[in-house]
């Protein structure tokens, strides 16, 4: 009997950690395999599935080998989705749960490009700055051109000035520094329009305004129809037409207000769109229109960045 006990006791025991290594092996199996599915669906641009299935690693896996990158992979995913604010959000929690990451300045860099998209640049900028600063090497070159564009966008031409000063700073935009003057000078020389001249000469003469934001079909429009309305009233209340002489005048009020805020806005416009010229320019002289995602080591994710 003594004999039998013993033989039971080791098969019970044998098969207690035969149990526990299987179910460990199905454990790391189901970990890989959730893991490679969402970073597949990443890769092949289904990225809301992406999401998706990096949450679910996430949620069932929260001390996984991956967990780390299963969380950038779920902003990197907004933000190929373009959901910038989203995007944040979600590299905010990385940040958040792994303020020691070696990814730090390209979670950084990326939640940068989204406040830029979503046109806080000031934010993007003390990102940008951070990462300047920050002691690792990663996004450093691409950081600095960024703030240096954000500066330029923003027409803080001193601090520019200030930040070339440092040498440091000067060596790492060595091949640049030609094109930040270039881009500054061009900034400083834009041909901007003034939106209160711009009212003004059409509060003078309907249509002026129009034609001094170079816009010389509104500008002939807004003079025709205006000169119109008031002949068409001045003739009314000639005739002693009075309801209708009342009706032209308010008609005309419309638009004669119509064309001074429309030289207003033009000017506005006009400027807008300089400036976006010359951010779209700079963003192709420094090589920044695409910048890389993620890397694995078979296939590289790009994210044109564009407006």
């Amino acid at each position: 009997m003594r004999h039998y006990a013993v033989t039971i006791i080791i098969v019970l025991t044998g098969s207690s950690l035969y149990a526990n290594d299987i179910e460990e092996l199905y454990y790391d199996l189901r970990e890989k395999e959730i893991y490679k599915f969402s970073l597949d669906l990443f890769e092949s641009g289904e990225y809301y599935r992406a999401i998706t299935e990096a949450k679910r690693y996430i949620s069932a896996f929260p001390n996984g080998r991956n967990i780390e990158n299963a969380y950038k992979s779920v902003g990197d995913s907004y933000l190929m989705s373009r959901e910038w604010q989203t995007a944040i959000q979600a590299y905010d929690e990385f940040l958040e749960f792994f303020p020691s990451s070696s990814d730090i300045n390209e979670i950084l860099f990326n939640k940068a490009i989204c406040l830029v998209k979503e046109e806080n640049y000031e934010a993007a900028e003390r990102l940008f700055q951070r990462i300047v600063n920050s002691s690792e090497p990663q996004k450093k070159h691409k950081a600095i051109l960024w703030q240096m564009l954000m500066l330029i966008h923003e027409k803080r031409f001193k601090e520019i000035e200030e930040l070339l000063v440092d040498e440091s700073v000067r060596q790492r935009v060595g091949q640049e520094m030609g094109m930040i003057h270039q881009t500054v000078y061009a900034k400083r020389n834009a041909a901007y329009k003034s939106p209160i001249f711009a009212g003004i000469m059409s509060g003078i003469l309907p249509g002026s305004g129009q034609f001094y934001n170079e816009r010389y079909k509104d500008g002939m429009f807004s003079f025709v129809f205006n000169a119109l309305f008031i002949s068409g009233a001045y003739l009314a209340f000639d005739h002693e037409n009075i309801p209708l002489g009342i009706a032209l005048t308010i008609f005309e009020a419309g638009w004669y207000t119509g064309s001074v805020y429309g030289a207003i806005s033009g000017a506005h416009k006009h400027n807008r769109k300089i400036d976006k010229d010359i951010f779209m320019r700079s963003v192709q002289n420094f090589e920044l229109l695409e910048y890389e995602v993620r890397r694995t080591p078979n296939l590289s994710i790009i994210f044109r960045f564009d407006f």
